[in-house]
Protein backbone atom coordinates (compact mmCIF):
# COMPACT_ATOMS: atom_id res chain seq x y z
CA UNK A 1 0.00 0.00 0.00
CA UNK A 2 2.70 2.58 0.66
CA UNK A 3 4.34 1.23 -2.59
CA UNK A 4 1.31 1.91 -4.23
CA UNK A 5 1.07 5.83 -2.73
CA UNK A 6 4.57 6.58 -3.27
CA UNK A 7 3.96 6.14 -7.38
CA UNK A 8 0.65 7.90 -7.09
CA UNK A 9 2.55 10.48 -5.15
CA UNK A 10 5.19 10.57 -8.36
CA UNK A 11 2.26 11.15 -10.83
CA UNK A 12 1.40 13.99 -9.22
CA UNK A 13 4.63 15.68 -9.44
CA UNK A 14 5.30 14.90 -12.67
CA UNK A 15 2.08 16.53 -13.59
CA UNK A 16 2.56 19.75 -11.90
CA UNK A 17 6.12 19.61 -13.45
CA UNK A 18 5.48 19.50 -16.67
CA UNK A 19 3.27 22.42 -15.99
CA UNK A 20 4.76 25.83 -17.58
CA UNK A 21 3.12 28.99 -17.36
CA UNK A 22 3.68 32.36 -18.38
CA UNK A 23 4.97 30.63 -18.52
CA UNK A 24 4.66 30.08 -15.52
CA UNK A 25 1.55 29.85 -13.62
CA UNK A 26 -1.23 29.97 -16.59
CA UNK A 27 -2.10 29.15 -20.43
CA UNK A 28 -4.57 31.94 -20.66
CA UNK A 29 -7.52 32.04 -22.85
CA UNK A 30 -8.26 34.66 -25.12
CA UNK A 31 -11.76 35.14 -25.54
CA UNK A 32 -12.28 36.73 -29.12
CA UNK A 33 -14.75 39.43 -30.21
CA UNK A 34 -15.30 40.17 -33.84
CA UNK A 35 -16.85 43.02 -35.36
CA UNK A 36 -16.90 43.55 -38.91
CA UNK A 37 -16.97 46.75 -40.88
CA UNK A 38 -18.91 47.10 -43.76
CA UNK A 39 -18.96 49.88 -47.12
CA UNK A 40 -20.72 49.41 -50.36
CA UNK A 41 -21.92 45.70 -49.79
CA UNK A 42 -18.21 44.75 -48.94
CA UNK A 43 -16.94 43.37 -45.95
CA UNK A 44 -13.95 45.96 -45.58
CA UNK A 45 -12.57 45.49 -42.21
CA UNK A 46 -12.70 42.77 -38.71
CA UNK A 47 -11.59 44.40 -36.00
CA UNK A 48 -10.90 41.63 -33.38
CA UNK A 49 -9.87 42.28 -29.34
CA UNK A 50 -8.59 39.56 -27.40
CA UNK A 51 -10.63 39.33 -23.85
CA UNK A 52 -8.15 38.60 -21.41
CA UNK A 53 -9.23 37.38 -17.72
CA UNK A 54 -8.88 39.35 -14.67
CA UNK A 55 -6.53 37.05 -13.02
CA UNK A 56 -4.21 37.08 -16.10
CA UNK A 57 -4.13 40.90 -16.10
CA UNK A 58 -3.33 40.97 -12.69
CA UNK A 59 -0.46 38.13 -13.35
CA UNK A 60 0.64 40.25 -16.49
CA UNK A 61 0.75 43.33 -14.01
CA UNK A 62 3.06 41.74 -11.38
CA UNK A 63 5.85 41.20 -14.41
CA UNK A 64 5.47 44.89 -16.07
CA UNK A 65 4.27 47.08 -13.43
CA UNK A 66 6.94 48.63 -13.13
CA UNK A 67 6.90 51.59 -10.86
CA UNK A 68 4.50 49.16 -8.44
CA UNK A 69 1.65 51.18 -8.21
CA UNK A 70 -0.58 48.92 -9.11
CA UNK A 71 -1.75 50.23 -12.44
CA UNK A 72 -0.56 49.38 -15.91
CA UNK A 73 0.55 52.44 -17.43
CA UNK A 74 1.31 53.51 -21.09
CA UNK A 75 4.60 52.94 -21.35
CA UNK A 76 4.40 49.51 -19.63
CA UNK A 77 1.19 48.45 -22.02
CA UNK A 78 3.84 49.25 -24.53
CA UNK A 79 6.22 46.75 -23.08
CA UNK A 80 3.19 44.38 -22.68
CA UNK A 81 2.48 45.35 -26.59
CA UNK A 82 6.19 44.69 -27.94
CA UNK A 83 6.22 41.03 -26.28
CA UNK A 84 2.91 39.83 -27.45
CA UNK A 85 3.77 41.28 -31.24
CA UNK A 86 7.00 39.90 -30.56
CA UNK A 87 5.69 36.39 -30.51
CA UNK A 88 1.80 36.55 -33.05
CA UNK A 89 3.19 38.73 -35.95
CA UNK A 90 4.91 36.05 -37.26
CA UNK A 91 2.62 33.43 -36.73
CA UNK A 92 -0.17 35.43 -38.85
CA UNK A 93 -1.54 36.69 -35.59
CA UNK A 94 -2.32 33.16 -34.83
CA UNK A 95 -5.73 32.96 -36.62
CA UNK A 96 -6.72 31.88 -39.65
CA UNK A 97 -9.32 33.55 -42.19
CA UNK A 98 -11.37 32.17 -45.14
CA UNK A 99 -15.08 32.20 -46.70
CA UNK A 100 -16.71 29.80 -48.77
CA UNK A 101 -20.34 30.22 -50.85
CA UNK A 102 -22.76 27.48 -50.04
CA UNK A 103 -23.30 25.03 -50.99
CA UNK A 104 -20.45 23.69 -53.06
CA UNK A 105 -18.15 26.68 -52.81
CA UNK A 106 -14.47 26.10 -52.39
CA UNK A 107 -12.94 27.86 -49.65
CA UNK A 108 -10.55 30.54 -50.31
CA UNK A 109 -8.08 31.99 -48.08
CA UNK A 110 -8.17 35.42 -46.97
CA UNK A 111 -4.22 37.04 -46.46
CA UNK A 112 -3.19 38.39 -43.34
CA UNK A 113 -3.47 41.88 -43.69
CA UNK A 114 -2.90 43.16 -39.83
CA UNK A 115 -3.09 46.64 -38.82
CA UNK A 116 -3.44 48.86 -35.45
CA UNK A 117 -2.12 46.18 -32.94
CA UNK A 118 -2.28 47.62 -29.45
CA UNK A 119 -2.63 46.64 -25.86
CA UNK A 120 -5.63 48.12 -23.44
CA UNK A 121 -6.91 47.82 -20.39
CA UNK A 122 -10.86 48.00 -20.61
CA UNK A 123 -12.87 46.99 -17.75
CA UNK A 124 -10.00 46.26 -15.65
CA UNK A 125 -8.97 43.26 -18.15
CA UNK A 126 -6.09 42.95 -20.73
CA UNK A 127 -7.33 43.11 -24.05
CA UNK A 128 -5.39 42.88 -27.25
CA UNK A 129 -6.85 44.62 -30.04
CA UNK A 130 -5.92 44.72 -34.02
CA UNK A 131 -7.32 44.55 -37.46
CA UNK A 132 -7.93 42.79 -40.27
CA UNK A 133 -7.89 44.80 -43.64
CA UNK A 134 -9.93 43.19 -46.62
CA UNK A 135 -12.41 43.91 -49.16
CA UNK A 136 -14.64 40.85 -49.96
CA UNK A 137 -18.22 41.28 -51.64
CA UNK A 138 -21.11 40.42 -49.53
CA UNK A 139 -23.92 38.29 -50.76
CA UNK A 140 -26.35 35.71 -49.37
CA UNK A 141 -24.99 32.37 -48.33
CA UNK A 142 -21.29 33.27 -48.34
CA UNK A 143 -19.98 31.78 -45.34
CA UNK A 144 -17.01 33.55 -43.49
CA UNK A 145 -14.59 30.81 -41.54
CA UNK A 146 -12.58 32.70 -38.80
CA UNK A 147 -10.09 29.93 -36.47
CA UNK A 148 -7.88 31.30 -33.50
CA UNK A 149 -5.14 28.67 -32.57
CA UNK A 150 -1.54 28.96 -30.88
CA UNK A 151 0.47 25.98 -31.87
CA UNK A 152 2.81 26.35 -28.98
CA UNK A 153 -0.23 26.30 -26.51
CA UNK A 154 0.61 29.53 -24.98
CA UNK A 155 -3.27 30.76 -25.37
CA UNK A 156 -6.38 28.89 -25.82
CA UNK A 157 -9.14 30.96 -27.67
CA UNK A 158 -12.65 31.26 -27.64
CA UNK A 159 -15.35 33.58 -29.61
CA UNK A 160 -17.70 35.54 -27.63
CA UNK A 161 -19.92 36.20 -30.79
CA UNK A 162 -23.32 34.42 -31.10
CA UNK A 163 -26.80 35.05 -32.97
CA UNK A 164 -27.36 37.65 -35.82
CA UNK A 165 -25.72 41.30 -36.15
CA UNK A 166 -27.08 43.34 -38.95
CA UNK A 167 -24.54 43.94 -41.82
CA UNK A 168 -26.58 46.51 -43.91
CA UNK A 169 -30.41 46.86 -44.76
CA UNK A 170 -30.65 43.60 -46.64
CA UNK A 171 -27.82 41.28 -45.24
CA UNK A 172 -27.25 40.28 -41.86
CA UNK A 173 -24.78 37.77 -40.74
CA UNK A 174 -25.68 34.25 -38.49
CA UNK A 175 -22.40 33.90 -35.80
CA UNK A 176 -22.07 29.64 -34.66
CA UNK A 177 -19.20 30.12 -32.90
CA UNK A 178 -17.68 26.69 -31.46
CA UNK A 179 -14.70 26.78 -29.00
CA UNK A 180 -11.33 28.61 -31.35
CA UNK A 181 -13.84 28.54 -34.39
CA UNK A 182 -16.52 30.49 -35.98
CA UNK A 183 -18.97 30.61 -38.85
CA UNK A 184 -20.55 33.72 -40.01
CA UNK A 185 -23.20 32.98 -42.82
CA UNK A 186 -24.57 35.99 -44.84
CA UNK A 187 -28.38 35.75 -45.41
CA UNK A 188 -30.56 38.42 -46.89
CA UNK A 189 -33.91 39.69 -45.75
CA UNK A 190 -34.99 40.98 -41.80
CA UNK A 191 -32.77 39.92 -39.01
CA UNK A 192 -34.06 37.46 -36.95
CA UNK A 193 -35.37 38.51 -33.19
CA UNK A 194 -32.29 36.49 -31.68
CA UNK A 195 -29.50 39.11 -32.10
CA UNK A 196 -26.35 39.30 -30.60
CA UNK A 197 -26.59 40.52 -26.89
CA UNK A 198 -23.69 43.54 -26.21
CA UNK A 199 -20.33 42.51 -25.51
CA UNK A 200 -20.23 43.34 -21.71
CA UNK A 201 -23.15 40.58 -21.18
CA UNK A 202 -20.99 37.97 -23.24
CA UNK A 203 -17.95 38.32 -21.16
CA UNK A 204 -20.17 38.06 -17.88
CA UNK A 205 -22.09 35.01 -19.55
CA UNK A 206 -19.03 33.09 -20.83
CA UNK A 207 -17.65 33.29 -17.15
CA UNK A 208 -14.38 34.28 -18.13
CA UNK A 209 -12.81 34.70 -14.43
CA UNK A 210 -13.60 31.06 -13.71
CA UNK A 211 -11.69 29.77 -16.88
CA UNK A 212 -8.36 31.44 -16.03
CA UNK A 213 -8.62 31.00 -12.21
CA UNK A 214 -5.34 30.33 -10.48
CA UNK A 215 -4.41 27.28 -8.29
CA UNK A 216 -3.98 27.74 -4.34
CA UNK A 217 -0.21 27.89 -4.75
CA UNK A 218 -0.32 30.42 -7.75
CA UNK A 219 -2.54 32.57 -5.92
CA UNK A 220 -0.91 32.98 -2.60
CA UNK A 221 2.54 33.44 -4.82
CA UNK A 222 0.63 35.86 -6.47
CA UNK A 223 -0.40 37.56 -3.52
CA UNK A 224 3.06 37.20 -1.28
CA UNK A 225 5.02 38.52 -4.60
CA UNK A 226 2.64 41.52 -4.76
CA UNK A 227 2.62 42.41 -0.34
CA UNK A 228 6.84 42.60 -1.13
CA UNK A 229 6.66 45.21 -3.77
CA UNK A 230 4.17 47.40 -2.06
CA UNK A 231 6.72 46.85 0.80
CA UNK A 232 9.87 47.96 -1.02
CA UNK A 233 8.14 50.50 -2.87
CA UNK A 234 6.93 52.23 0.39
CA UNK A 235 10.39 51.35 1.97
CA UNK A 236 11.31 54.59 4.08
CA UNK A 237 14.34 53.06 7.09
CA UNK A 238 14.41 49.99 8.59
CA UNK A 239 13.51 48.39 11.80
CA UNK A 240 12.48 45.41 13.90
CA UNK A 241 9.13 45.31 12.12
CA UNK A 242 10.16 45.59 8.67
CA UNK A 243 12.68 42.90 8.74
CA UNK A 244 10.69 40.80 10.16
CA UNK A 245 7.75 41.36 7.36
CA UNK A 246 10.21 41.09 4.77
CA UNK A 247 11.45 38.07 6.05
CA UNK A 248 7.98 36.42 6.55
CA UNK A 249 6.40 37.40 3.17
CA UNK A 250 9.94 36.80 1.55
CA UNK A 251 9.79 32.64 2.85
CA UNK A 252 6.33 32.80 1.64
CA UNK A 253 6.71 33.86 -1.60
CA UNK A 254 9.55 31.35 -2.08
CA UNK A 255 7.38 28.62 -0.87
CA UNK A 256 4.20 29.21 -2.63
CA UNK A 257 6.29 29.87 -5.92
CA UNK A 258 8.32 26.37 -5.60
CA UNK A 259 5.35 24.44 -4.72
CA UNK A 260 3.44 25.59 -7.81
CA UNK A 261 4.26 24.42 -11.24
CA UNK A 262 8.00 23.70 -11.92
CA UNK A 263 10.77 21.05 -12.87
CA UNK A 264 12.42 20.82 -9.58
CA UNK A 265 10.51 18.62 -7.47
CA UNK A 266 10.36 16.26 -9.92
CA UNK A 267 14.34 16.55 -10.46
CA UNK A 268 15.04 16.17 -7.07
CA UNK A 269 12.18 13.72 -6.56
CA UNK A 270 13.74 11.33 -9.50
CA UNK A 271 17.28 11.98 -8.40
CA UNK A 272 16.73 10.76 -4.23
CA UNK A 273 14.78 7.95 -5.73
CA UNK A 274 17.53 6.70 -7.74
CA UNK A 275 20.19 7.29 -5.21
CA UNK A 276 18.94 7.28 -1.68
CA UNK A 277 20.45 9.85 0.68
CA UNK A 278 19.95 10.89 4.23
CA UNK A 279 18.09 14.08 5.39
CA UNK A 280 21.10 15.83 5.72
CA UNK A 281 22.00 15.03 2.57
CA UNK A 282 18.70 15.95 1.01
CA UNK A 283 18.28 19.42 3.39
CA UNK A 284 22.05 20.23 1.75
CA UNK A 285 20.67 19.56 -1.84
CA UNK A 286 17.54 21.91 -1.29
CA UNK A 287 19.97 24.29 -0.03
CA UNK A 288 21.97 24.66 -3.09
CA UNK A 289 19.06 25.03 -5.20
CA UNK A 290 18.04 27.83 -3.22
CA UNK A 291 21.44 29.50 -3.32
CA UNK A 292 21.74 28.85 -7.28
CA UNK A 293 18.29 30.28 -7.54
CA UNK A 294 19.20 33.45 -6.17
CA UNK A 295 22.23 33.61 -7.25
CA UNK A 296 21.15 33.55 -11.21
CA UNK A 297 18.21 35.94 -10.26
CA UNK A 298 21.24 38.37 -9.04
CA UNK A 299 23.67 37.89 -11.79
CA UNK A 300 20.72 38.68 -14.23
CA UNK A 301 19.70 41.90 -12.70
CA UNK A 302 23.42 43.27 -12.53
CA UNK A 303 23.98 42.44 -16.14
CA UNK A 304 20.60 44.46 -17.19
CA UNK A 305 21.49 47.42 -14.66
CA UNK A 306 25.33 47.83 -15.76
CA UNK A 307 25.60 46.76 -19.65
CA UNK A 308 23.86 48.91 -22.54
CA UNK A 309 19.59 48.61 -23.01
CA UNK A 310 20.41 46.66 -26.28
CA UNK A 311 22.33 44.37 -25.09
CA UNK A 312 20.16 44.23 -21.77
CA UNK A 313 16.99 43.71 -23.96
CA UNK A 314 18.17 41.04 -25.79
CA UNK A 315 19.63 39.49 -22.47
CA UNK A 316 16.08 39.46 -21.02
CA UNK A 317 14.40 38.38 -24.12
CA UNK A 318 16.40 35.38 -24.82
CA UNK A 319 17.31 34.21 -21.20
CA UNK A 320 14.35 32.27 -20.21
CA UNK A 321 15.33 30.51 -23.37
CA UNK A 322 19.04 29.71 -23.19
CA UNK A 323 19.48 28.98 -19.34
CA UNK A 324 16.49 26.27 -20.18
CA UNK A 325 18.41 24.73 -23.07
CA UNK A 326 21.42 24.51 -20.63
CA UNK A 327 19.61 23.06 -18.01
CA UNK A 328 18.05 20.81 -20.14
CA UNK A 329 21.11 19.33 -21.81
CA UNK A 330 23.40 19.40 -18.21
CA UNK A 331 20.08 16.85 -16.71
CA UNK A 332 20.18 14.52 -19.74
CA UNK A 333 24.03 14.51 -19.43
CA UNK A 334 23.93 13.93 -15.99
CA UNK A 335 21.25 10.90 -15.73
CA UNK A 336 23.12 9.41 -18.51
CA UNK A 337 26.67 9.27 -16.73
CA UNK A 338 24.84 8.32 -13.56
CA UNK A 339 23.21 5.85 -15.82
CA UNK A 340 26.03 4.27 -17.34
CA UNK A 341 28.03 4.34 -13.75
CA UNK A 342 24.90 2.48 -12.43
CA UNK A 343 25.52 -0.02 -15.21
CA UNK A 344 29.13 -0.50 -14.53
CA UNK A 345 28.41 -1.24 -10.86
CA UNK A 346 26.42 -3.78 -11.32
CA UNK A 347 29.03 -6.17 -12.70
CA UNK A 348 31.06 -5.19 -9.53
CA UNK A 349 29.45 -8.16 -7.65
CA UNK A 350 32.16 -7.61 -5.01
CA UNK A 351 30.91 -5.52 -1.88
CA UNK A 352 33.13 -4.05 1.33
CA UNK A 353 32.39 -5.72 4.25
CA UNK A 354 30.35 -8.32 2.78
CA UNK A 355 30.93 -11.31 5.59
CA UNK A 356 32.45 -13.87 2.99
CA UNK A 357 35.11 -16.17 4.56
CA UNK A 358 38.41 -13.84 2.45
CA UNK A 359 36.96 -10.88 4.84
CA UNK A 360 36.79 -11.84 8.25
CA UNK A 361 40.07 -14.17 7.60
CA UNK A 362 42.59 -13.72 10.40
CA UNK A 363 46.41 -12.74 9.57
CA UNK A 364 48.13 -15.92 8.19
CA UNK A 365 51.87 -16.01 8.67
CA UNK A 366 52.75 -18.44 6.06
CA UNK A 367 54.12 -16.15 2.95
CA UNK A 368 52.36 -17.69 0.22
CA UNK A 369 48.97 -17.44 2.60
CA UNK A 370 50.67 -13.95 3.37
CA UNK A 371 50.66 -13.10 0.03
CA UNK A 372 47.54 -14.45 -1.11
CA UNK A 373 45.82 -12.41 1.80
CA UNK A 374 47.39 -9.02 1.09
CA UNK A 375 46.67 -9.67 -2.82
CA UNK A 376 42.99 -9.86 -1.79
CA UNK A 377 43.31 -6.76 0.89
CA UNK A 378 45.12 -5.02 -2.53
CA UNK A 379 41.74 -5.55 -4.22
CA UNK A 380 39.56 -4.63 -1.07
CA UNK A 381 41.27 -1.04 -0.65
CA UNK A 382 40.98 -0.25 -4.21
CA UNK A 383 37.43 -1.18 -3.89
CA UNK A 384 37.19 1.39 -0.56
CA UNK A 385 39.05 3.58 -2.57
CA UNK A 386 36.28 3.18 -5.56
CA UNK A 387 33.75 3.63 -2.74
CA UNK A 388 35.32 7.30 -1.98
CA UNK A 389 35.35 7.90 -6.02
CA UNK A 390 31.97 7.50 -6.04
CA UNK A 391 30.99 9.23 -3.32
CA UNK A 392 32.74 12.16 -4.06
CA UNK A 393 31.59 11.93 -7.89
CA UNK A 394 27.91 11.67 -6.06
CA UNK A 395 28.72 15.02 -4.51
CA UNK A 396 29.90 16.40 -8.32
CA UNK A 397 26.81 15.06 -9.29
CA UNK A 398 24.82 16.96 -6.80
CA UNK A 399 26.22 20.31 -7.42
CA UNK A 400 25.40 20.17 -11.33
CA UNK A 401 21.97 18.32 -10.51
CA UNK A 402 20.79 21.59 -7.99
CA UNK A 403 23.09 24.33 -10.47
CA UNK A 404 20.94 22.97 -13.90
CA UNK A 405 17.68 22.85 -11.78
CA UNK A 406 18.08 26.39 -10.12
CA UNK A 407 19.80 28.39 -13.35
CA UNK A 408 16.34 29.16 -14.94
CA UNK A 409 15.71 32.96 -13.11
CA UNK A 410 12.85 33.56 -10.73
CA UNK A 411 10.52 36.21 -12.43
CA UNK A 412 10.08 37.20 -8.61
CA UNK A 413 13.30 37.47 -7.01
CA UNK A 414 14.33 39.40 -10.26
CA UNK A 415 11.29 41.92 -9.69
CA UNK A 416 12.46 42.04 -5.47
CA UNK A 417 16.30 42.77 -6.81
CA UNK A 418 15.37 45.45 -9.27
CA UNK A 419 12.90 47.05 -6.58
CA UNK A 420 15.54 46.90 -3.79
CA UNK A 421 18.16 48.63 -6.23
CA UNK A 422 15.72 51.22 -7.44
CA UNK A 423 15.50 52.93 -3.48
CA UNK A 424 19.06 52.06 -2.82
CA UNK A 425 18.01 48.98 0.04
CA UNK A 426 20.42 46.39 -0.95
CA UNK A 427 20.51 44.64 2.16
CA UNK A 428 16.71 44.40 1.97
CA UNK A 429 17.22 42.77 -1.41
CA UNK A 430 19.89 40.10 0.00
CA UNK A 431 17.77 39.74 2.89
CA UNK A 432 14.42 38.98 0.94
CA UNK A 433 16.45 36.77 -1.65
CA UNK A 434 17.61 35.21 0.91
CA UNK A 435 14.58 33.92 3.27
CA UNK A 436 12.91 33.58 -0.45
CA UNK A 437 15.65 30.76 -1.23
CA UNK A 438 15.31 29.50 2.24
CA UNK A 439 11.47 29.10 1.21
CA UNK A 440 12.22 27.38 -2.00
CA UNK A 441 14.54 24.86 -0.58
CA UNK A 442 11.93 23.71 2.18
CA UNK A 443 9.88 22.77 -0.56
CA UNK A 444 12.61 21.04 -2.24
CA UNK A 445 13.20 18.75 0.68
CA UNK A 446 10.15 17.57 0.94
CA UNK A 447 10.92 16.35 -2.47
CA UNK A 448 13.91 14.93 -1.33
CA UNK A 449 12.93 12.88 1.42
CA UNK A 450 10.09 11.73 -0.76
CA UNK A 451 12.56 10.40 -3.25
CA UNK A 452 14.94 9.28 -0.19
CA UNK A 453 11.72 7.03 1.13
CA UNK A 454 10.92 5.62 -2.24
CA UNK A 455 14.32 4.70 -2.50
CA UNK A 456 14.81 3.45 1.60
CA UNK A 457 11.36 1.16 1.34
CA UNK A 458 12.41 -0.28 -2.07
CA UNK A 459 15.55 -0.99 -0.12
CA UNK A 460 14.19 -2.69 2.67
CA UNK A 461 10.60 -3.93 2.00
CA UNK A 462 10.96 -4.75 -1.77
CA UNK A 463 14.57 -5.33 -2.68
CA UNK A 464 14.11 -7.18 -5.88
CA UNK A 465 12.36 -3.88 -7.35
CA UNK A 466 15.12 -1.40 -5.99
CA UNK A 467 17.22 -1.69 -9.60
CA UNK A 468 14.27 -1.56 -11.08
CA UNK A 469 13.32 2.29 -9.26
CA UNK A 470 16.66 3.48 -9.43
CA UNK A 471 16.56 2.91 -13.22
CA UNK A 472 13.16 4.42 -13.49
CA UNK A 473 14.27 7.25 -11.56
CA UNK A 474 17.07 7.97 -13.82
CA UNK A 475 14.49 7.71 -16.72
CA UNK A 476 12.38 10.40 -15.36
CA UNK A 477 15.19 12.83 -15.23
CA UNK A 478 16.07 11.76 -19.08
CA UNK A 479 13.03 12.75 -19.93
CA UNK A 480 12.26 15.63 -17.98
CA UNK A 481 15.61 17.04 -19.69
CA UNK A 482 14.48 16.09 -22.93
CA UNK A 483 10.87 17.70 -22.36
CA UNK A 484 12.41 20.85 -21.09
CA UNK A 485 15.13 21.38 -24.14
CA UNK A 486 12.00 20.51 -26.34
CA UNK A 487 9.75 23.23 -24.98
CA UNK A 488 12.58 25.70 -24.50
CA UNK A 489 12.21 27.65 -27.63
CA UNK A 490 8.50 28.23 -26.81
CA UNK A 491 9.26 30.08 -23.35
CA UNK A 492 9.55 33.51 -24.98
CA UNK A 493 6.18 35.16 -24.52
CA UNK A 494 5.55 38.02 -22.14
Amino acid sequence: MKFLFSILMLVFFNTQAFSCALCALMTPTAHIFLNFKTQNSALTKIEVSWYFSDNFTNLTKQGYDFNSNSKLEPDELKEISFAMLSYVKDKNFLMNFEYYDMPDGDALNIEGNFTNPQILIENSKLVFKFEQNLNIKLQENRVFKIIANDENKYFNFTFLNADSIELNSNLYATFNSNLNATFASIQSGKIPKTKQKSLSTLLDESDIDKIDKPGFFEKNAINSLENLKALFVSLNDLNFAVICSIIFISFLYGFFHAAGPGHAKILTTSYFMANGGSYLKSFLFSLKIGFFHILGAFLLVVVSMFVIDIVANSLNNETIILTTKISAILIILIALFMLITKIKNLSNKYENSCGCKFCNTPPIKDQKSAIFINNISFKKNNFIKFKQNSTKTSSKNEWLIAFSSAIIPCPGTILVFLLAFNVKSYFSAFLSAFFMGLGMASVIFIAAIFGTSINKFTNSKLASLKIYVEFLGLGIMIILGVFMYVISDKLGIL
